[in-house]
């Protein structure tokens, strides 16, 4: 599985993909984390950390940052996007601007390109600015974790602010109580809905205040669902 960051803004675009290893190591904390810069760039490398298994049990999780600086790099990872995207572990390239060659590349074969620039920043190929952000509601009310996280990294990566995703939360399980007649749902009890829906205010004033990130707690929340 291949992402890929890249743009002018390269602040956000390292901001973005950071916050995504951040999360996948969260995730799979067993997995092997490669970081790789220019100067460590060799296709060997890359070869070697092809094979492995799929995104919620992979064994690798390959950072490639700006190797684009490293001239043989520059001309050789374009013929690797494809066996990148199509590895079950994880390749997460941070670049600045691309040439044009290259970013066709990354647009054709990675599975999500997320740009970023100065002038029209969080622009999502595959996903768009148009994301909708109640399809989240939907795996949270079917307790699915693995999509909840899914499609919460593609919010983020559109844009969206922690504040409109923890108010969307905050909707559909106050929903899910009152719609129940406070009895639960299929896959909450009572006492979980009601445990669910004080840490979603919890998280959200404790935000505020400072007191945690919220867009990482609001990550851990989904994923102990």
């Amino acid at each position: 599985m291949l992402y890929v960051y890249h743009g002018t803004d390269i602040g956000r675009s390292r901001d973005k993909a950071h916050k995504l290893v951040e999360s996948l190591r969260a995730r799979k904390p067993d997995a092997s984390y490669v970081p790789i810069n220019a100067d460590g760039w060799n296709t060997s490398i890359i070869e070697e950390h092809l094979g492995g298994q799929g995104l919620f049990s992979n064994k690798y999780i390959v950072f490639l940052d700006r190797v684009t600086e490293n001239a043989d790099a520059k001309e050789q990872i374009g013929d690797m996007v494809s066996p990148m995207n199509e590895s079950s572990n994880i390749f997460v390239v941070l670049e600045g601007k691309l040439l044009t060659s290259l970013k066709k590349a990354f647009d054709e074969g990675a599975e999500k390109v997320v740009v970023t620039d100065l002038v029209a920043a969080g622009k999502v190929f595959g996903g768009g600015s148009d994301f909708n952000v109640f399809a989240l509601g939907d795996a949270v009310a079917s307790r699915n974790r693995a999509s909840s996280w899914t499609i919460y990294r593609q919010a983020v990566d559109c844009g969206i602010g922690s504040e409109s995703i923890l108010g969307t939360l905050f909707w559909k399980v106050k929903t899910m109580i009152v719609s129940s007649g406070g009895k639960g749902s299929t896959k909450y009890s009572k006492v979980e809905l009601e445990k669910l829906l004080t840490s979603i205010v919890r998280l959200y004033h404790d935000g505020h205040r400072g007191l945690i990130d919220m867009e990482l707690g609001t990550e851990k929340l989904l994923l102990q669902l």
